[in-house]
């Protein structure tokens, strides 16, 4: 029996498109792993950054002083300068805070993982820092400090997208627990 040139090219041709796509889908696998692995590693680096000291005292800084520090016209005057970031220590949050929008923006931090875990801090701070930064912008333009904005921005729209927060519904509350323990204890 003799088998055809085009059948036995057509065979090897499909046996090698198959290998081909099953190799494609083993590294496509791999790599939505490694990406993953990356991206919580990086997370994990950001939340230890969160609890350094330094940046735990600018935070307070912003939070306790800053809002009675923006009632003063000279305080904010000085921002359309060269900054003084002894004076001015909610720069540094800013800085941090661009950073940790760009990664996110660039997608080298997941987003939802980053707003589960950040959302309200990221509000309230931008809240707060606000007016310090439409006060440089208007010397160094709308640019300035825009990552840490679509930051807060992406935080409010998550906000308001689980505005009951995000524990999964098909997960029961402690409290739901509890009450179905207490019912099942008055039945036996």
């Amino acid at each position: 029996m003799t088998i055809d040139l085009g059948l036995w090219n057509a065979v090897v041709s499909t046996v090698t498109l198959i290998v081909i796509a099953a190799t494609a889908f083993i590294g496509l696998r791999q790599v939505r792993h490694l990406r993953g692995q990356n991206s919580l590693t990086a997370l994990l680096q950001v939340l230890e950054d969160w609890r350094d000291p330094q940046l735990t005292a600018w935070v307070a800084y912003v939070r306790n002083e800053l809002p009675e520090r923006l009632k003063d016209p000279a305080y904010l005057a000085e921002l359309e300068g060269t900054v003084d970031r002894g004076r001015h220590p909610e720069l540094n949050v800013c800085d941090w805070y661009e950073q940790l929008g760009s990664y996110v923006k660039f997608g080298l931090l997941d987003e939802r993982t980053t707003l589960d875990v950040a959302c309200g801090p990221v509000v309230h701070l931008w809240e707060r820092i606000e007016p310090c930064i439409e006060r440089m912008r208007l010397t160094r333009g709308p640019s300035l400090y825009e990552n840490f904005e679509y930051l807060a921005v992406r935080a409010v729209l998550y906000s308001r997208a689980h505005p009951h927060g995000t524990y999964p519904a098909t997960t029961p509350r402690f409290s739901e627990l509890r009450a179905r323990d207490a019912a099942a204890a008055e039945t036996t």
